[in-house]
């Protein structure tokens, strides 16, 4: 059972695209003789290789052998993502099945599975057994109906402060102090490396505490990931922020969202040492298919699930046709985090509650998802940032899901 056999062969090898990301986690270990000596090694064998030819990968762009099989939050088998001979992976054989049409089903497909890879010796008895059972703990294929009685955790709501950017950089005081006021509790700064609207992050993160809100993310740039990691773990533990996040490019190609997957895994295994994950925060453009594939499929198939998470913006997603709730059942587990925005009938952006998004739809899937933290955003926001932001709160703190 091998999943997507009518694929054609890609030409850039599951091979060569672990040795970039080997090249990518030696060079970011801290500076050891011995380190810098393995980082120069693994460079010059991902010279070497990078550009092969491989014909026998016929999953491109499927998930890769460095992560385990995992099902989501409390479904991780801890059992090598093995390849099975032709370029997929026990992950990609299962997924070629999706949808499924019930738990029992989903189960029933690992369990036959799992045996016929104990059978041809690709896994033990004992990671068979760790399969099927992470199969049946987990989440999927169950129904996930809104029930109308939940609420999202008034600790876990909280403000992208770009909506606020207009004040943020002459008057952080006052307007991290209304956000507060209006019964915000956690904020997400954005920006770089030492320049958050105008301010380093030491000399924000007092004002935010100052105004009773904790920042348990923080947004940097790409660039910030690659030249400045120390930077990044400073910036991440002035603000006490658990998730640092990037965004991509428009410009970006198939192999450019699987360099930056490597990226992300070696970053996250370095930023998973200091009690921090990194996370992608998508637009609409990586849901644009590129010969059949989208880049944000690579993005998630291409990440350990232990060290990357994804940050879901569901505007930004459902502005292009992204079904959210189809995302997170393809995806279980992966959504750390929720930009909660959302859109007026001619596709521009509303305060949360006042447009056509069915939020109540889509959190009823926060525990298959794995979401820890709902943060609110409007980017063109009306009268004034923080009264937008404030309207956002009520109205989601209302919602029953």
């Amino acid at each position: 059972m091998h999943a997507n056999s009518a694929r054609p062969p890609h030409t850039r090898s599951r091979r060569a695209r672990h040795l970039l990301a080997a090249s990518l986690a030696a060079a970011l270990l801290p500076f050891t003789p011995a380190a810098a000596s393995a980082a120069e090694t693994a460079t010059d064998a991902t010279s070497a290789q990078v550009t092969e030819q491989v014909t026998a990968d016929r999953c491109p762009w499927g998930y890769l052998t460095s992560a385990t099989v995992f099902f989501g939050r409390g479904a991780d088998s801890g059992v090598p993502n093995r390849d099975l001979g032709d370029g997929c992976t026990i992950m990609d054989a299962v997924w070629a099945e999706a949808p499924f049409a019930s738990h029992g089903s989903f189960v029933s497909l690992v369990s036959r599975l799992a045996n016929e890879l104990r059978q041809t010796a690709i896994l033990t008895p004992e990671e068979s057994s760790s399969i099927v059972r992470a199969a049946a703990d987990s989440e999927i294929g169950k129904p996930q109906p809104a029930s109308g009685t939940r609420a999202v955790p008034d600790e876990r709501i909280g403000l992208v402060l770009y909506t606020v950017r207009a004040t943020m950089p002459t008057a952080p005081d006052a307007t991290l102090a209304a956000l507060a006021a209006c019964g915000y509790r956690n904020a997400e700064p954005s920006g770089a490396v030492n320049n958050f609207y105008g301010k380093t992050a030491t000399a924000l993160a007092p004002l935010v505490a100052d105004a009773g809100l904790s920042a348990p993310s923080i947004g940097i740039g790409l660039g910030d990931l690659r030249n400045n990691i120390d930077g990044v773990i400073a910036n991440a533990k002035a603000f006490g922020a658990k998730y640092v996040r990037i965004s991509g490019s428009a410009s970006w190609k198939l192999n450019d969202y699987s360099e930056v997957a490597a990226t992300l895994n070696a970053v996250g295994a370095r930023l998973k040492q200091e009690g921090i994950t990194v996370a992608y925060h998508n637009h609409g453009f990586e849901f644009t298919a590129q010969g059949g594939t989208r880049g944000y499929d690579v993005l998630v198939r291409e990440t350990d699930p232990n060290l990357v998470a994804m940050e879901l913006d569901l505007y930004w997603a459902s502005s292009v046709g992204a079904d959210p709730v189809d995302l997170i059942t393809r995806y279980p587990g992966r959504f750390s985090l929720f930009h909660v925005k959302d859109m007026a009938a001619d596709g521009s952006f509303a305060d949360v509650g006042e447009g056509t998004i069915d939020f109540a739809r889509i959190f009823a899937y926060s525990e298959m998802a794995g979401t820890d933290y709902y943060f609110t955003e409007n980017d063109s926001p009306r009268p004034d940032g923080v009264s937008s932001a404030c309207d956002s709160y009520a109205n989601l703190r209302a919602l029953r899901y």
